[in-house]
């Protein structure tokens, strides 16, 4: 009788893995990009001394509400109001992965940002809930610190979807044959401003460029403001970057009297 548990034991283990490992091999390919430089070769990240201005630096720390009319002050039931969050980061929690001559520097916690073809950088999200009859105005970053890299980066970019990639290929065979005969650039008149796949390639600003962002969202009972912190900051064309270590982050709103005025 207890052999007979004893097997039945075995052939419950044995089904449950079957059927647990087609899940575990999607999630290990759902971002087969990520996963190798997470496999990959880890070198030392060298840091420079502590910086506590941006000056020179030419990034925004503030993002604004869009096309939202201004509020009449006699709405309001509350003045200004902030939701204020803090950025701390230990070094000691980054490494650098190399693949190919293609770097990631991964941050514990933080995940990779960038749309297809951009650099891969990784961001910090943060919730804030709120009252529903807030309004948001903006989100700022104060009481910045960073540390420079003293690595030379070449980060990789983010995959770019097949569909994409195939119209890529097609427009790269057009240049190529136009390269190879430049008279049909003049008979089609067309005009190439630039070649480029990566739109931000070989830039001497920093990427992202703008420390924070946000979007707004709502149920019935609050509304949520979803904040993107971006500590990493990248320039491709010389492959210089630098990270946030500590910062503060404000969500600023006024309170109306309405609660159907809200985003």
């Amino acid at each position: 009788m207890k052999e007979k548990k004893l097997f039945l034991s075995i052939c419950a283990v044995c089904v449950l893995s079957v059927l647990a490992s087609p899940r575990i091999l999607a999630d290990n390919e759902s971002n087969p990009v990520r996963n190798e430089f997470l496999n990959g070769t880890k070198k030392e990240l060298f840091f420079g001394p502590i910086v506590s201005s941006l000056e020179g630096t030419g990034l925004l720390t503030s993002k604004s509400q869009e096309g939202v009319v201004p509020l009449n002050k006699t709405s309001l039931v509350g003045g200004g109001n902030q939701e204020t969050l803090h950025f701390s980061l230990d070094l000691s929690q980054t490494s650098l992965n190399t693949v190919k001559s293609k770097d990631y520097v991964k941050i514990e916690d933080l995940k990779p940002y960038g749309n297809p073809g951009e650099p891969q950088l990784p961001f910090k999200s943060f919730i804030v809930t709120l009252p529903l009859n807030s309004k948001v105005s903006g989100v700022n970053v104060s009481n910045v610190a960073y540390r420079p890299l003293l690595n030379k980066l070449n980060i990789v970019a983010h995959p770019i979807p097949i569909a994409r990639a195939s119209s890529m290929l097609k427009e790269k065979q057009s240049i190529d044959a136009e390269k190879q005969n430049p008279d049909i650039r003049k008979e089609m008149g067309v005009s190439r401003k630039s070649d480029s796949v990566c739109k931000t390639c070989n830039l001497e600003s920093f990427f992202p460029g703008n420390l924070v962002s946000y979007d707004i969202g709502k149920d019935n009972k609050n509304l949520f403001v979803f904040v993107k912190f971006f500590p990493m900051q990248y320039i491709s064309g010389s492959g210089r970057a630098l990270l946030v270590t500590n910062a503060d982050i404000t969500v600023n709103y006024q309170l109306t009297d309405n609660k159907q005025k809200t985003e």
